[in-house]
């Protein structure tokens, strides 16, 4: 089991991350506005999307909010990358699952 030591610049960073990606969507910005579109999405999953990177990323920064937060970007990420997976966007398929992988790591952690 990882001690509060261990793990205490990880799971801030991590989160960090993750808000600052969610920010990017909330902002609409041009290139996150085209993928989504790409997919069929509309702008509002976009911007639940970001809304759910952005609060589960603060979360995961927090010790007290770090599992519910981890859980949040879990679900966000797993439906990403279920999209990614469906369309055949391997390079970005690949970078969410790293993403899905550390969310979880922060659920269970």
């Amino acid at each position: 089991m990882c001690t509060r030591k261990q793990t205490g610049f990880w799971f801030p960073l991590l989160g960090f991350g993750f808000a600052l990606a969610g920010a990017d969507k909330l902002l609409g910005l041009r290139g996150y506005e085209r993928l989504f579109a790409r997919w069929g999405w509309r702008r509002t999953g976009l911007y639940v999307v970001g809304a759910a990177e952005f609060l589960g990323g603060v979360m995961v920064a927090t010790p007290l909010l770090r599992r519910r937060g981890g859980q949040i970007l879990s679900a966000a990420s797993a439906a990403v990358l279920s999209k990614e997976m469906a369309r055949a966007e391997t390079g970005l398929a690949l970078r969410r699952l790293g993403l899905l992988l550390a969310a979880v790591t922060a659920a269970i952690v």
